[in-house]
């Protein structure tokens, strides 16, 4: 039988978005497991800790896609975020979508909070990690890209969202001033002539935020989305009913084959069933949620493959939906042709003067058509092959052998306790990943429901010295 670790005196977590946040906040705050000696260290790039990229944002425009009533920072606490809001204004409560700007003051406060009750030592460390080694004993060194490190006992890779790739056809206009490659650069979207249009390649979660930013410094502006299947996310209901406790597994699927095709069929089924009982297709979607998870890692990696080839595009606008504030916004902006969505491939990019000229094949007609832009923004969605970042800590860590890149380039192999598994399938006994990277071997692990539980179960299992080596 395992022997259980004993308990780490010293957890270092690279990254302080919502993942590595909360993780610390469970390590802070849980009483009976935090050994009086233990020290939390966080390090993050930004100056503000627990924001991460998706609350690191002063604009309100910008909307949780999730109800507060769902959106507790804490598994354990369900009613946290909402009875947070109550102290702000009483007009909030559990349906409300609030803006992301909140939510982040939220997160920030909820550290703190844990901070001042704990008898463990938190350090907040402004800094970016180069490198995690081993120790010639035991432990693990971390540096520093100033210079700096620390000796200790557990890491914890608490690693974000990455900037999308550069789409095809990749030529040196990627490089020019007219490309925008990070989405979420407001001051470079801010920099763009107000009275020229701009192009978003994608029409997904990342190019709505981009639009919202762009439309509220100029309300005239022209915006093309240009996306290959033209899809768009839906919205959610007025006062979502969010399934009860530990619902079961779907009856309608028990009897299904762990194959795509028959998973997409029974569940569409099931939708057109509900909406012409004159129930909501949105239930059948909630559902499911709680066992995604579980459904993923039935299916063979052939089936894997087959849904993000076939599936997945549908999958997301009817999963991940926007809040109905920002759903009627964009459709106003489609209504009044502000916005336009083009369905398509893109055949070229190339500078003319001042403007960009786009060439893009229609997906339904065939035919070419040209866009004139002042600029072009890459909104086509946070880029999780590890093997083609620019980052230093994943490019040694790699090399060493310590992680390595899941076979569908969805994120980091990693074992059911969050430890890294590495070049030759052995797990590191103490290093850890948390983030939306774990999609590799979950899926659903995008959105705080999911990320806090495994915030949760990860903090657990380091406070306690529960991770078997």
């Amino acid at each position: 039988m395992p022997v259980p670790a004993p308990p780490a005196s010293r957890i270092l977590i690279v990254g302080a978005g919502f993942s590595g946040a909360i993780t610390a906040v469970h390590l802070l705050r849980d009483s009976a497991a935090v050994p009086a000696n233990l020290d939390v260290i966080l390090v993050e790039r930004r100056s503000r800790f627990g924001r991460g990229l998706a609350y690191h944002t002063w604009d309100d425009n910008l909307l949780l896609n999730v109800p507060a009533g769902n959106m507790s920072a804490l598994a354990d606490d369900p009613g946290h975020f909402v009875a947070y809001l109550s102290d702000i204004d009483p007009a909030f409560n559990a349906a409300s979508f609030v803006s992301r700007r909140i939510y982040g003051d939220y997160l920030e406060h909820t550290l703190r909070a844990a901070e001042r009750v704990s008898k463990a030592r938190l350090t907040c460390r402004v800094g970016e990690v180069q490198a995690v080694k081993r120790q010639a004993g035991a432990g693990l060194t971390v540096s520093l890209t100033d210079g700096n490190s620390y000796a200790v006992d557990q890491v914890v890779l608490a690693l974000g969202h990455f900037p999308p790739l550069d789409p095809p056809p990749r030529d040196a206009f990627f490089a020019s001033e007219s490309f925008i490659a990070n989405p979420w650069d407001f001051d470079a979207l801010d920099r763009i002539d107000p009275a020229r249009p701009v192009a978003l390649l994608g029409a997904g979660h990342t190019a709505v935020d981009a639009l919202f930013r762009l439309t509220s410094t100029s309300d005239r502006r022209k915006v093309y989305l240009i996306s290959r299947r033209g899809l768009f996310t839906q919205g959610h209901r007025f006062a979502p009913k969010p399934p009860g406790p530990n619902p079961p597994f779907p009856e309608y699927l028990t009897a299904v084959p762990d194959t795509v095709r028959a998973y997409t069929r029974a569940i569409r089924q099931e939708a057109r069933r509900k909406v012409a009982a004159g129930e909501d297709w949105r239930d059948v979607i909630n559902a499911l949620r709680p066992h995604t998870a579980a459904i993923w890692q039935r299916f063979p990696l052939a089936e894997r493959r087959k849904f993000l080839a076939r599936i997945v595009p549908f999958w997301d606008i009817h999963r991940h939906r926007l809040a109905p504030a920002a759903y009627l916004r964009l459709q106003q902006m489609l209504g009044s042709r502000q916005v336009e969505c083009v369905a398509g491939r893109v055949q070229s990019f190339e500078r003319d003067g001042e403007e960009t000229r786009i060439r893009i094949r229609s997906r339904r007609e065939g035919t070419v058509r040209e866009l004139r832009v002042a600029a072009v923004v890459n909104c086509t969605g946070p880029n999780y092959d590890i093997t083609r970042l620019d980052i230093p800590l994943l490019a040694q860590l790699q090399r060493d052998g310590i992680i390595r890149q899941d076979p569908l380039k969805l994120g980091l192999d990693v074992d059911a306790e969050y430890r890294v598994i590495g070049r030759g399938g052995a797990s590191a006994p103490d290093v850890f990943y948390i983030g939306p990277m774990l999609k590799a071997r979950y899926w659903e692990a995008i959105a705080i429901p999911e990320l806090r539980g495994h915030a949760l179960k990860l903090a657990r299992l380091l406070g306690q010295g529960r991770a078997q080596t």
